[in-house]
């Protein structure tokens, strides 16, 4: 669950995939308190991820994060036939369009029953910007991809 801390010497947060999903996930859900105060709820999917509020826990690694969100269908008619999570953010005035985009999967897999208990995906946000026509009008949220644009941030 922790490991040096590379600047100080120190110790940091640094739980294990199985960690995450047995001790944290599993005792927020059960509503047990006590160490899963260090992950909070957070809507990751709400603004461009460097506009987000971040939690700057002292055990954190520099620029590494941990939040607990929820996951949601594109559409409530879909809901429990897809697989498609709404991840696109609209951004309004704060010039954060964009969206996560899924890079790769990986199950989680205990190693002493060999069985699933996850599923990890990574996701890399690629920025958008409001067309030409969105712009002189100030109409719509939808923006246009730009091409080239996947950024730094990338979420596990």
């Amino acid at each position: 669950m922790s490991g040096n801390r590379k600047e100080d010497g120190g110790i940091f947060f640094d739980p294990s995939d199985k960690e995450l999903i047995e001790h944290y996930l599993d005792h927020k859900l059960k509503g047990i308190k006590g160490a899963n105060d260090i992950i909070v709820d957070k809507d990751v999917y709400a603004k461009a991820p460097w506009l987000l509020d971040h939690n700057n826990h002292p055990l954190f690694m520099t620029d590494v994060w941990y939040y607990f969100t929820t996951r949601t269908q594109i559409s409530e008619k879909k809901i429990g036939r897809g697989k498609n999570s709404k991840r696109r953010i609209t951004g309004g005035d704060n010039d954060g369009c964009g969206s996560w985009k899924p890079n790769t999967t990986e199950d989680i897999i205990d190693k002493e029953t060999r069985k699933i208990i996850g599923t990890k995906k990574t996701l890399t946000f690629t920025k958008s910007k409001k067309t030409k026509k969105q712009q002189k009008t100030g109409e719509g949220t939808s923006c246009a991809i730009v091409p080239g644009s996947d950024s730094s941030w990338i979420m596990t």
